[in-house]
């Protein structure tokens, strides 16, 4: 069926990590779909000097990730909802989530779906 939806998670309602540095979920396969809408946000960040960045991130080998296109570093702000849109055009895509300050912490999420690919 072309253009099916399908649901993604990537980082659950409502999460949280402390301590600055990276978090990355695991690479996914999404050969069969041809791009992701994903909402992502934010509470109000704690810490000194904290910053908060999601990026999207594929894969042909699970080893090298480059970024997607449309999927660069972004920061949806305190408590606003923000929708990235991905196209997907190697075997595995994955989220990263910068956290960045001392003694930061945040709450948030990632969530939408793929959108299949027509054959």
């Amino acid at each position: 069926m072309a253009g099916k939806r399908f649901p993604l998670v990537l980082v659950p309602r409502y999460s949280t990590y402390a301590g600055a540095g990276d978090f990355t979920t695991i690479g996914m396969e999404v050969t069969p779909f041809v791009s992701a809408l994903v909402t992502i946000w934010r509470n109000s960040l704690n810490g000194t000097s904290p910053t908060c960045t999601f990026e999207f991130e594929e894969s042909t080998d699970r080893t090298v990730w480059t970024t997607c296109s449309g999927g660069g570093a972004v920061d949806p702000g305190t408590d606003t909802e923000h929708l990235v849109s991905v196209e997907l055009k190697k075997r595995y895509f994955r989220s990263r989530v910068k956290l960045g300050g001392t003694g930061v912490a945040a709450s948030l999420y990632a969530v939408g779906y793929f959108t299949a690919r027509t054959h």
